[in-house]
């Protein structure tokens, strides 16, 4: 054929009809590509076409919108989270009471409701409405709480009626209730809908890799957010205007930030949208799941909506993600982190705040490094695994389980659940010496006058929370792309939703423990406890993976009987 017939034929559009097999709106449309699926498409595509779409300017703006929208976001969420408990301590002096109602109060909340707001996000027809409606709810609900808080810090003094100081926090507690609902729903529309949605229109960045930029982001402004709500008092007090009442100043910056911050949020979601006909596409539903018409349509009967949720509950736990939610939800059992409890307990134990400080910083940058070990160790495994993938071809090399396999199914997602496997395990190793320094403290009543106190029980301990951070937060990375994943596009909201009435229902568990056993000399039942629901966490795990891939570790037979 002449290279002009060539060309006729390509404007007649044949090379359209062999590209375009996929339509709009159906499941293989909607189903995310995972990093591997990525390079085999690109792999076998032309090349005038992987030239075409690797030089889309788009790709690399919409990257930047979304990772500047997730900062703002992020810094706006963490920075109300830790100025909230600098409030309250200064509204309510000599008394961990407010905080307690409050921690408790969210986690009812977010039990109850985070199902619905993750079904709503499923049924909203518009990836961008939803978002927007998330960052509006979010930003207006931490404005409203700060005008409370300046009338209770400013305007109230000493003096005010407890029943009308208790009634403007309980405002305040119904307001940050709704900014954690609204936080999450955030998370659901955006870490759960958008960027699995986006992944396959970056050619060179997997899901995995944009998971972890998400993660260290967020990571990033949890170990900024404290430091400059710590600053801005020391900022106002240094001002001679503004001194006597630097905590008030301090509530105004913060009102300022979420007056500010959604409008830009906004221009970069819209912005990130206008650029993608993925996010623009309209959600698949019916086709994804098989529900029926009477299913989808909401109803006015309290009978049928206790039955959708009924059956989004059994749907879920019927599903491939069941286990590993388990498996996360048990981690928020632990007090073994450096939160309200175990600060507590380091301070009454002769540790100084300095050393409590400095370790809360050191173990907040190993989180950080998780996200950047996550994507490394998928990556070691794929390399590792092209190079000695074999299938048996006679009985010496038959290996205990299923090796098998098809070598290109789901591979992303199996290394990525074999890393959630060891990072879980290296979070029970290291809690190891950690429960030990724990015994060790308790056992001994007089404390050295150094701020570190007894070395040999501290720095285990110290250290060892630190290092399991590492595995925590390389397990979450895994399990967040196990929920985008595996369930239904469809059903990724209803499902996140259900998640975080999971974790939620263990937070309350673990804040009902520790107002139970509130002496720091029986902080040792609470560690002991924390290390029960982590070695649960990890063999919950480890079921699903057995039962997923049929066996835990990648052992040949042969490999036993070498001479």
């Amino acid at each position: 054929m002449a290279f002009g017939d060539v060309l006729a034929s390509m404007r007649d559009g044949s090379e359209e009809e062999e590209f375009t097999g996929i339509e709009l709106g159906t499941p293989e449309y909607n189903q995310p590509l995972i990093s591997s699926d990525l390079q085999d498409a690109s792999a076998t595509e032309p090349g005038d076409f992987r030239r075409a779409r690797a030089q889309t300017p788009t790709n690399t703006r919409s990257l930047r919108g979304l990772y500047v929208s997730h900062f703002l976001s992020a810094w706006n969420s963490r920075t109300y989270e830790f100025a909230a408990v600098v409030f309250t301590v200064q509204a309510f002096p000599n008394t961990l009471l407010p905080a307690s109602i409050s921690g408790i109060a969210q986690c009812i909340a977010s039990l109850l409701f985070s199902p619905l707001v993750g079904s709503w996000a499923d049924r909203s027809p518009s990836r961008l409405r939803s978002l927007k409606t998330t960052i509006l709810c979010q930003r207006f609900a931490v404005l409203a709480a700060c005008i409370c808080w300046m009338f209770l810090l400013r305007l109230f003094g000493d003096d005010t009626p407890k029943t009308l100081k208790w009634g403007i926090f309980s405002l305040i507690v119904g307001l940050s209730c709704i900014e954690r609902l609204a936080a999450g729903g955030n998370v659901v529309v955006l870490e759960r809908d958008w960027v699995p949605t986006l992944a396959p229109e970056f050619g060179d960045s997997s899901l995995t890799v944009l998971n972890a930029t998400m993660r260290r982001i967020d990571l990033i402004c949890k170990v900024l957010a404290p430091g400059f709500v710590t600053l801005l008092p020391t900022i106002f007090t240094a001002i001679k205007a503004t001194a006597e009442h630097s905590i008030f100043w301090s509530v105004v910056v913060v009102a300022i930030m979420s007056l500010l911050s959604p409008w830009v949020e906004w221009t970069l979601a819209q912005r990130v949208w206008n650029q993608s006909e993925l996010l623009q596409a309209p959600k698949s539903r019916e086709q994804d799941v098989g529900l029926g018409v009477d299913e989808i349509k909401v109803t006015p009967t309290f009978n049928t909506y206790l039955r959708q949720k009924i059956a989004g509950l059994v749907r879920f736990c019927r599903s491939d993600v069941l286990l590993p939610t388990i498996s996360i939800a048990l981690l928020y059992l632990s007090v073994l982190t450096f939160s309200s409890p175990m600060i507590t307990f380091l301070l009454n134990s002769g540790f100084s705040l300095p050393v409590v400080t400095i370790s809360r910083l050191c173990s907040s940058l190993l989180e950080v490094s998780a996200t950047a070990i996550m994507p490394w160790a998928v990556q070691m495994l794929r390399n590792r695994d092209s190079q000695i993938h074999w299938a048996p071809i006679n009985e010496e090399d038959v290996g205990f389980m299923e090796d098998s396999q098809p070598i290109q199914t789901n591979r992303d997602n199996a290394e990525v659940e074999r890393v959630g496997l060891w990072a879980l395990w290296w979070m029970n190793l290291m809690l190891i010496p950690a429960f030990y320094g724990v015994i060790g403290l308790t056992s001994h009543e007089t404390p050295s006058l150094l701020g570190l106190p007894f070395p040999l029980f501290s720095l285990p301990l110290l250290m060892g929370v630190a290092f399991s951070r590492i595995g925590l937060w390389t397990f979450d990375l895994a399990y967040s792309q196990l929920q985008q994943t595996l369930p239904p596009p469809s059903l990724r909201g209803e499902f996140t939703g259900i998640e975080q009435s999971f974790t939620s229902t263990a937070s309350l568990i673990q804040w009902t423990l520790t107002a139970i056993i509130s002496q720091p000399k029986d902080f040792h039942a609470l560690a002991a406890t924390s290390c029960m629901a982590v070695f649960s966490s990890a063999c919950c795990y480890s079921w699903f993976m057995r039962k997923r891939r049929g066996h835990l570790l990648h052992v040949k037979v042969s490999d036993f009987f070498k001479n």
